[in-house]
């Protein structure tokens, strides 16, 4: 059984080589779309690359985020020319936590022909805020939320996108999708004890910064209008649009509540962790070798924007009685 992953990134550059080599533990190979990473991430993903690895990188040119068109395309890529029989749609922020390979196998084996397949989506929470600016490591990926107050999973793409030729991978990576259907077609559900992503989404106070102010505006640009599809970085981007620090209380806060609305927070009294580590037994060779720099990144954001429509447009016509 052949199994692939394919993402899309932007500006992951202190979490991209554990992301990489980790899951190449698990998969046979890994396509990504590198979304216009101005912090090193192009880089080591080069490096990366040049060691051999089973890495495939090109590059996602507009500024906007449509990540449901450049995933599903990667998807298709790989179960057509890389023959792939599942294809794992991934964040750079996720991790495969998987007891077995051979587990794994046996279970994907059993998928009823034509499904495709959700696994549960677990958020970690980092031990110490005071201390992640450095590199990722083991101590991101040791605790996580006892219960998930989501309802959403990861999907696992099969064989069966190639006979569905208007299917696509949602926004997020939660489901397969048809544009016609009433409702998403049927998935099959994996138990947390055979395959679950592992999710880091908060690892320090830059990088959640420049994660919200970029995503959201890039999410911005690709929307239709009256159609919001990241309501919890809109949230995240106003606050910080006004003003607010992100103190590691702050960051915890966010880490434990991340992906629901304001209104369903709790506070991280009520929250409770289980230490539950994904071993993240990686040797990385390749740190950040760029500082990160919210405003330098959104400068070039605005630039790209602006190269979409470089002709003024038409003065008004003023008709002449």
């Amino acid at each position: 059984m052949r199994l692939f992953g394919v993402a899309m990134v932007r500006n992951e550059a202190d979490v991209i080589e554990a992301f990489v080599r980790h899951n190449l533990r698990v998969l046979d190979g890994l396509a990504i779309a590198d979304h216009g990473s101005l912090d090193g991430t192009s880089e080591i993903l080069a490096s990366l690359q040049a060691e051999g690895l089973p890495l495939r990188v090109g590059q996602a040119a507009e500024a906007a985020f449509f990540q449901s068109r450049h995933m599903t395309r990667l998807a298709r890529e790989a179960l057509s020319g890389g023959n792939a029989d599942f294809v794992f749609a991934l964040d750079a922020d996720e991790f495969l936590k998987v007891r077995s390979r051979a587990n794994l196998e046996r279970a994907l084996a059993v998928v009823p022909p034509g499904m495709h397949v959700l696994a549960h989506w677990l958020t970690y929470v980092p031990a110490d805020f005071e201390s992640t600016d450095g590199a990722f490591g083991p101590g991101h990926l040791w605790r996580r939320l006892a219960v998930e107050r989501h309802s959403m999973h990861k999907v696992i793409v099969s064989r069966a996108l190639l006979q569905q030729p208007q299917a696509f991978i949602t926004d997020g990576n939660h489901l397969v999708s048809e544009p016609e259907a009433a409702k998403p077609p049927r998935h099959a559900r994996l138990p947390s004890e055979v395959v679950a992503y592992a999710h880091c989404p908060v690892r320090s106070r830059d990088q959640l910064a420049s994660k919200i102010v970029m995503g959201y505006l890039a999410d911005l640009a690709a929307q239709v209008p009256g159609k919001e599809f990241a309501h919890h970085w809109g949230e995240l981007y106003a606050t910080i649009r006004a003003g607010e620090k992100l103190s590691p209380k702050r960051l915890r806060e966010i880490a434990c509540n991340y992906t629901l609305p304001f209104a369903k927070w709790l506070p991280v009294e009520q929250i409770e962790l289980v230490e539950d580590p994904v071993p993240l037994a990686v040797d990385l060779r390749y740190p950040p070798s760029v500082a990160p720099d919210t405003l330098r990144r959104l400068m070039r954001f605005a630039e790209a924007l602006i190269a979409r429509h470089p002709e003024p447009s038409p003065a008004p016509t003023v008709a002449v009685i």
